[in-house]
């Protein structure tokens, strides 16, 4: 039966657990059953695979009261919210069409406006456009107002311009470290950090601060130097300091990687789960790492089933480096489901889409999925023919030297050649061993890597590959 009350427990079902921990804050209702009702909500924000049921029997008007409370109260503080208000003021000013009740509402603004608001130097500049247009009007009066603000913020103004100068560099440092892993970007480090715990800049810069710090720790793989980091942006959101749906769906996409990285799986699907709820043009980046989590979780049915719903997204989108990531999920994720004719299918076509972009970014994980595939199709003759076709072995010689890197398009391709008799298994063991020892220097966190992915090939000759796994079990003890 349809419940009375779908579209309110639709709406609650929106709110997020950030959003529910500020509007207990922001609570002052007395009236019993609409803060029994607002408890629930809030409770079922926090509970994300179980939630309370609402009691139908309370009066219909109270829910209505609650919801337009909520959206009221999440309207006050959402900083996007508040840059479409600056937006459409600009407009009227910069056109001459700025009503009355407008003008008077910014006034107020600005009588009140701090300086670490989030969008503080976008209404700054709109402050200078609107003292402009009264000077020309000879509304001196108003123009002491705007004036007073203009030369108390002006410091405030200037710092934020080059924080956001200095930020703009430190961001390009660091997405070509990302990409590249050659940069050293650790001076930015300590820069990052002051802008971070700033109590005088302004929000966005704050928050950008966080982002690109989140970029430097998550390349150097120091998750707990990241944990505290975002403890402390925790407690911003649950204050209602800078908040907008947009940043928390990026906060908690970034929360997944961060619990995935501290191998606590349960949090990361939490926050992945989170993170898919609003469509977006980063929803296929959320979406990647969720399934990443379900894969690690050995939920592939889910995964699956995920991936499968969001195909069109897939096809449509123009993030080629996104779109590289939900293929090599697919792949991963059809072969576990036992679905290998359509993951070779796909793959193929694939790769004849998209061959002008594939190698831009993490070509490797595509790959050496494609070539488990096809080891798992006993294809060996493909192995050969796809990493001649593409010089992957070239490419991967390239980017050989990483800390912990497997040379898993060495492996796949070495045994492809003993797979069709090319390679005898004293020689396979060989190239296999000699692959590694070329390729980077191990420390206990990739010998358990190494162990896994040995494990995923032992299905092709068991024996040799417990002979092999022996081996480098009995080296990493020397660690």
């Amino acid at each position: 039966m349809k419940s009375k009350l779908k579209i309110f427990t639709d709406f609650s079902e929106g709110v997020l657990p950030h959003e529910a921990a500020y509007l207990q804050k922001e609570n002052r209702i007395r009236d019993n059953e609409k803060e029994e009702i607002l408890n629930k909500v809030c409770r079922n924000a926090e509970r994300f695979f179980s939630s309370e049921d609402f009691d139908e029997n309370i009066d219909k008007r109270k829910y209505a009261y609650i919801k337009k409370w909520i959206s009221k109260k999440l309207k006050k503080a959402d900083v996007d919210a508040h840059l479409e208000y600056l937006s459409h003021i600009e407009k009227q000013i910069l056109t001459d069409t700025i009503s009355s009740p407008e003008e008077k509402e910014l006034l107020e603004f600005i009588s009140v406006y701090g300086h670490t608001s989030f969008y503080f130097h976008k209404f700054y500049e709109l402050v200078r456009e609107y003292q402009d247009y009264l000077l020309v009007r000879f509304r001196y009066q108003d123009c002491e107002v705007t004036g007073e603000f203009l030369r108390e913020n002006e410091k405030y103004y200037l710092k934020s311009l080059k924080v956001k100068d200095e930020i703009f560099h430190a961001t390009k440092d660091l997405t070509r470290q990302y990409t590249s892993q050659k940069l050293n970007t650790k001076h930015w480090e300590s820069k990052l950090l002051e802008y971070l715990y700033d109590d005088e800049l302004d929000g966005r810069n704050k928050y950008h601060a966080f982002i690109r710090l989140v970029f430097l720790y998550f390349n150097y793989k120091e998750y707990e130097k990241a944990k505290g980091m975002f403890d402390y942006i925790d407690e911003c959101f649950k204050n209602g300091l800078m908040y907008s749906r947009r940043v928390l769906f990026n906060y908690y996409a970034n929360r997944v990687i961060l619990h995935s990285n501290l191998n606590d799986l349960d949090q990361a699907e939490y926050y992945a789960h989170l993170s898919v709820k609003q469509d977006n043009s980063d929803k296929l980046f959320y979406l990647n790492n969720l399934v990443a989590i379900l894969l690690k979780k050995n939920k592939n049915k889910d995964a699956l089933n995920r991936l499968t719903e969001n195909y069109k997204l897939f096809k449509s989108s123009y993030n080629h480096h996104q779109k590289l990531g939900f293929a090599t999920h697919y792949v991963r994720t059809l072969v576990r489901n036992k679905r290998i004719a359509i993951a070779e299918t796909f793959a193929k076509n694939f790769l004849h889409e998209n061959r002008k972009y594939v190698f831009e970014h993490r070509w490797s994980r595509f790959f050496s999925n494609y070539l488990m595939l096809l080891t798992t199709a006993e294809k060996p003759v493909e192995v050969i023919k796809v990493t001649n076709k593409y010089n992957l072995l070239e490419r991967e010689a390239e980017v050989m030297g990483r800390e912990n890197f497997i040379p898993k398009i060495h492996w796949y391709y070495h045994l492809a050649n003993y797979l069709n008799g090319q390679y005898s298994e004293d020689k396979l063991f060989e190239q296999l061993i000699q692959s590694i020892e070329s390729a980077s220097q191990l420390d206990s966190e990739g010998f358990i890597a190494l162990d896994e992915f040995i494990d995923r090939l032992a299905f092709t000759q068991p024996g040799f590959f417990s002979r092999l796994k022996s081996h480098f079990s009995d080296k990493s003890l020397i660690y």
